[in-house]
């Protein structure tokens, strides 16, 4: 199809002159305005700059990419300059070593002896003032029996249990006297090794018995080794043998003060921990100095945790060390230029190849906010590494480096805008990444390759869940780098799994995060995703349940348009769900009048035979006004409600135009007076902006497709003969009245796709309009049972007669 724009008239030179010389004579208007647009953009520019300098940068250590305990060092590692610093490993490692040193803190508990020795007390006592002048009457056969029924007494009272036969060698071997010092002798034997202390068996310590502990006796604290229950016992046996005594009644007294020996140390836990906190208080921090020269890695040896804060220790020094005026140090100022270059590449990129994205300002606005947004959730999962739990569990801080969301940017932007300028956002995502974790290709090439995979699994997503998957993908890709990184560094099967585990659970949370911020963003910024399209392509909607109750006629014109557009705005690589679920709703202001549109009138009543041409028009044109009030009650998106203002254009009325200028020449042409200008004259009164709709034109590849396709839909109703030539003739004249029009003149439409629109318009109406096999006995059968003829059913458009068009 060739289409040509016919030559502008003198009329329409005459009035381009003039909007030219209008516009010259404001030249300092526009100037100003234009001016006032550039030093505010450029000022937004600047200040997304210095925000990503501030969120990525500034603060941040100037650290290269993050080494671990046990990796494989790569490079040779030498200190330029000398330092010193604190080691926390080397001071905790010197504090543990002097914790051991303090040992348990006892308290001897001297009820032990007391209680013993007053048993003893008691057994003297009695012996002497009840059993001795007992034994004195009694006869030889009967002193045994009296000896054990005192024993049992003795038990029964004072509860402690002394052995028969040591009780008779005590008294028949000893005169009173003797028994009483014997007695004493033991007791002060038990008294002193009591003193020492005797431990619990199970408060022991293995190391060899050199176990030494700390305890307080009579309010004197001493440092000793522990007393063992055997020792004690053994020590016992040797001092009661150096008594002057035979070697039963020995032996009786071992036994009898035997069980004296209990366990007397209790553990104060309290002056314990006391004790190790003052040790504790005196341990000063090691500083450790590297001169400069010294080697902190060797390639190919493990790193150490002393080598890993002494690599922290000198990058800090150098960051004080490049101190320069304003704050500033060389790596800051570098990243700093580097932002700005990235920036403005990014910028040239977008003026060059992104015509559509650089005339939007919220376009630029959301991308700006969601690349900060992006960045400072990156901060926050990176500086998880400076917190305490991070810094002091190896395995947690593996895992750091993929905690950042760096695919949250490009999914979101994805399905706001676009891949294109989702690919644009990921690109200066992953740079920055790479520069905060010190110009790391690894960071780059992961963060890139992660984002690139959410953004492709971003595609024609229609169910939230599938935004989920989304990051997971990301997240998998991640961990596949991570695996793939962790490799080449030598790192440990453990750490390899906690990465990936981590990435994948990062994904996973990014595809929920973008999931609960798509709605804010949506309506801030006034963008519609497929996800909001096809919930809007319920036929359960109000809207769409109240018109196809109220005006069916529209409601299934409606479904026809939907059909045609959207299958001819997948030829042309425009969105078709937006097409389909825009076209449900371009003509729900219909549902003020629905009687006044063909498509809804019955029983051959017209109720524009009762209005003039022109009242008829603005009724017709009104439906579009409705429809925006409508779409605007109903919270409808922006989209839907540019599709409605823009679905018809300015295009003219031409039935009712045509009708009001047959008016005009009947009622004029009576008062000629033979002169034939005279009434021609008077028809070119009808103003025809009265009968034009107030638009405006087409200003997106989805509104012009869905401009075409309402025409089209109306117009094929009036086909009498449905055949190739026909559609083809139809689709061809109104494409080409429109486009003579300028309809088309905001539309960004180029003819080869304005080509591939009317194929696919053809190819779906002789889909739609076919004709189907007639059976003529099931007409003459069903007829019969009526009792009546049939008869053709008349067209529903207003345009059966070739010569009047359908109102739309």
């Amino acid at each position: 199809m060739a289409v040509f724009r016919k030559k502008k008239s003198k009329k329409e030179q005459t009035v381009e002159a003039r909007r030219k010389r209008r516009d010259e004579s404001r030249p300092a208007t526009v100037r100003e305005a234009i001016d006032a647009s550039q030093w505010l953009a450029a000022g937004l520019f600047i200040i997304v700059i210095l925000a990503i300098i501030l969120i990525c940068f500034v603060g941040r250590s100037p650290a290269g990419p993050r080494q671990l305990a046990g990796q494989t060092a790569r490079i040779r590692v030498v200190a330029e300059l000398p330092y010193t610093f604190e080691s926390k490993i080397l001071t905790d490692r010197l504090i543990e070593q002097r914790k051991r040193q303090i040992g348990p803190y006892y308290r001897i508990n001297p009820e032990v002896y007391q209680d013993f020795s007053n048993k003893i007390d008691i057994l003297e006592t009695r012996l002497e003032e009840q059993l001795d002048p007992e034994l004195a009457i009694l006869p030889e056969n009967e002193r045994q029996a009296a000896i054990d029924g005192f024993n049992q007494q003795f038990r029964l009272e004072t509860g402690l249990a002394l052995n028969n036969e040591d009780m008779q060698l005590l008294i028949e071997r000893t005169t009173p006297e003797q028994r009483i010092r014997y007695l004493n002798e033991g007791k002060l034997i038990l008294r002193d090794i009591l003193r020492e202390g005797i431990i619990q068996p199970e408060q022991v310590q293995d190391d060899g018995g050199n176990s030494f502990a700390s305890y307080e006796i009579y309010g004197r604290s001493r440092n000793t080794r522990l007393q063992t229950e055997e020792e004690a016992v053994r020590l016992l046996r040797i001092n009661l043998a150096g008594l002057d005594v035979d070697t039963g009644l020995s032996r009786a007294l071992f036994r009898i003060f035997r069980k004296g020996l209990q366990p007397n140390l209790e553990y104060d836990e309290e002056r314990t921990e006391q004790r190790i906190q003052q040790a504790v208080e005196k341990v000063e921090p090691v500083r450790v100095t590297i001169q400069a020269g010294d080697v902190l890695t060797e390639p190919g040896e493990r790193i150490t945790p002393e080598q890993i804060e002494a690599i922290n220790a000198y990058r800090q020094t150098l960051n004080r060390s490049e101190r320069v005026i304003w704050g500033f140090n060389a790596t800051l100022a570098q990243q700093t230029i580097m932002t700005f270059l990235l920036m403005i590449g990014a910028l040239i990129y977008i003026q060059l190849a992104m015509r559509d994205f650089r005339s939007s300002n919220r376009r630029i606005l959301l991308t700006a906010l969601v690349l900060i947004v992006n960045l400072i959730l990156i901060r926050i999962a990176t500086s998880l590494g400076d917190l305490a739990i991070f810094a002091n569990s190896p395995a947690l801080l593996a895992t750091v480096a993929f905690l950042a969301p760096v695919a949250f940017g490009g999914i979101v932007i994805s399905m706001l805008i676009g891949p294109r300028a989702a690919v644009l956002l990921t690109l200066l995502v992953a740079a920055l990444f790479g520069m905060m974790e010190g110009n790391s290709m690894e960071a780059f090439f992961v963060a890139m390759v992660s984002s690139l995979v959410g953004i492709y699994f971003c595609r024609d997503i229609r169910l939230r869940a599938k935004v989920v998957k989304a990051g997971a993908m990301a997240g998998v890709a991640v961990a596949l780098g991570a695996l793939l990184f962790g490799l080449l560094h030598g790192f440990s099967p453990q750490t390899l799994f906690q990465q990936a585990v981590a990435a994948l659970l990062v994904g996973i949370l990014t595809g929920m995060l973008a999931i609960g911020i798509l709605p804010l963003l949506e309506n801030l910024f006034k963008f519609t995703t497929d996800i909001t399209l096809l919930e809007l392509t319920d036929f359960n909607h109000p809207l769409l349940r109240k018109l196809q109750i109220e005006a069916p006629g529209t409601y299934h014109h409606s479904l026809m348009v939907a059909n045609l557009s959207e299958r001819a705005a997948a030829e042309i690589g425009a969105n078709p769900l937006l097409c389909r679920a825009t076209c449900l709703y371009h003509d729900i202001g219909k549902m003020s009048k629905p009687e006044y549109f063909v498509e809804n009138q019955q029983e051959g009543y017209n109720p524009h035979d009762e209005r003039n041409p022109t009242m008829s028009a603005l009724i017709i044109k009104n439906h579009v006004k409705e429809g925006v009030d409508m779409a605007k009650e109903a919270k409808l998106p922006a989209v839907f409600i540019d599709i409605i203002q823009q679905h018809h254009g300015t295009t003219l009325i031409k039935y009712f135009y045509n009708k009001a200028l047959n008016q005009n020449q009947q009622q004029t042409l009576p008062l000629a007076t033979g002169n034939t200008t005279s009434g021609l004259a008077d028809v070119a009164t009808v103003d025809e902006s009265s009968f034009r709709y107030d638009g405006p034109r087409p200003r997106s590849k989805e509104s012009a497709t869905i401009f075409f396709a309402d025409a089209i839909e109306a117009a094929s109703r009036s086909l009498r003969k449905v055949n190739p030539q026909s559609v083809e003739e139809l689709v061809d004249t109104i494409i080409g009245d429109r486009i003579e029009d300028g309809q088309l003149d905001e539309a960004p439409l180029s003819v080869h796709e304005i080509r591939q629109i009317r194929d696919s318009f053809v190819f779906t109406l002789l889909n739609m309009l076919h004709s189907r096999v007639e059976y003529p006995k099931l007409k003459k059968e069903q007829a019969k049972r009526e009792g009546n003829t049939p008869s053709p059913i008349p067209p529903n458009d207003a345009e059966a007669d070739p010569a009047k068009p359908a109102i739309v």
